[in-house]
């Protein structure tokens, strides 16, 4: 017999299951270093005031004539005060693929190595001086700068630190018609270009002031969202704030309103460019999508690649955490059947266990549809000593667009 009647005690709590770290980004910017900030240093901050201690402030950009501040504060304004952002301005001559190719590890590399594989999304910006040169309705340092970006990724990728890149695609001299086709041949999945601005902010400025993008926007869009979200996401990000008066008009880095090049936007859609839309119907600007610089690829294996920043984020996460889980049992020992050679059921069923819980834990937070983990049973742990898994991941989709079909009826 108790005295107590009914008693309830607290449960043990388990490991952490929520993801963590997913909006981390880092900028780099080439620019005129800030009062608080030389060239090449990377700098953590957390809001924009952090920025304006260091000597970045609107009023540093106007003397500068650079956007910096104005990255880091659409950063901000996006992503919220708090997200972490690794900072880094480089000298205002260096161009995109100098930053990015990063030969002596000083720029792109130096910051990612520095953050120790936390940062999930990287965005590179200029500020350059002279006339641009256009390739294909780019400017040339940007379409160059595709590539270097797409081998920084792989680079990063191959070090456990995997990372989409948004390049500022400033200074779009385009017909649609006649610029490149980001969905044709570029083959960069995990990079992506913005071309959207704020039309009336850059009308405020001169020269080439005004043909500048909004990848400080995009990257804080990208760093506010879930790992499997289209950052043109109509329900949730709306780019316009009209008490602030930003992006009430938005434009292409052409310094062109929407409404100039209406005719090209569904064009430079279907290319893969990413800019800021207005929807008929609905208040504000959005992201017209979450493309990257790669064809859609639907194999026979049905198998997809990663055509959506989306789907390159989701894919990255499930590689890290199932890394993060695997790691510990490598170099460790395990028993061999005596019969065949191979693994033991029991092994076997151990190591899906494994995968299938950081697959399982992804579907609970909402970040894939299913997973499964399959080992391979022959894999040879006592010579090749390689132990062979595979991971099948269903990702979540997009509605891309609604297609309907109304009739006015007499009757039903």
């Amino acid at each position: 017999m108790s005295l107590q009647g009914a008693e309830i005690s607290k449960g043990k709590i388990g490991a952490n299951a929520l993801a963590e770290g997913t909006g981390v980004s880092a900028l780099i910017v080439a620019g005129t270093a800030p009062a608080g900030l030389a060239h090449g240093v990377v700098k953590e901050i957390h809001n924009i005031v952090d920025a304006e201690n260091i000597g970045i402030t609107a009023a540093s950009d106007t003397t500068a004539s650079i956007h910096l501040h104005r990255h880091i504060s659409e950063f901000y304004r996006m992503a919220g005060a708090g997200q972490l952002l690794y900072l880094m301005v480089v000298p205002q001559a260096t161009t995109m693929v100098a930053i990015l190719e990063d030969t002596g590890n000083v720029f792109a590399k130096k910051l990612l190595i520095e953050a120790q594989g936390k940062v999930r999304q990287l965005a590179i910006a200029v500020n350059p001086t002279d006339a641009t040169v256009h390739l294909n309705g780019l400017a040339t340092d940007v379409f160059n700068a595709i590539p270097k970006a797409q081998a920084l990724y792989d680079w990063a990728d191959t070090n456990y630190m995997p990372c989409n890149i948004l390049l500022e695609g400033y200074d779009y001299a385009g017909t649609a018609a006649a610029v490149v086709d980001l969905r044709d041949n570029v083959a960069a999945p995990n990079t992506s270009i913005i071309i959207g601005q704020d039309w009336d902010y850059a009308e405020a400025k001169a020269g080439n002031l005004k043909k500048y993008a909004d990848v400080g926007t995009a990257l804080g869009t990208l760093s506010k969202a879930f790992i499997n979200q289209n950052i043109g996401d109509n329900e949730v990000f709306n780019l316009t704030d009209a008490g602030r008066e930003v992006w009430l008009v938005p434009g292409l880095s052409s310094h062109q309103k929407n409404t100039v090049v209406f005719s090209d936007l569904e064009t430079l859609d279907t290319k893969g460019f990413i800019f800021g839309f207005e929807y008929l119907g609905q208040a504000g600007v959005r992201w017209n999508d979450d493309h990257t610089c790669v064809e859609v690829i639907l194999d026979a294996s049905g198998n997809i690649n990663e055509h959506t920043i989306a789907y390159g984020r989701t894919h990255d996460q499930a590689r890290r955490l199932l890394r993060k889980a695997l790691l510990p049992k490598v170099k460790s020992t395990q028993p061999i059947d005596k019969k065949t050679g191979l693994l033991p059921i029991g092994v076997i069923k151990n190591f899906e266990k494994m995968g299938d819980t950081v697959l399982s834990d992804m579907v609970t937070r909402g970040e894939i549809s299913f997973g499964k983990t399959t080992v391979d049973p022959t894999s040879d742990l006592v010579i090749e000593k390689l132990l062979k898994i595979t991971f099948s991941i269903i990702p979540y989709g997009n509605i891309g667009a609604i297609q309907g079909t109304s009739n006015l009826k007499t009757k039903l």
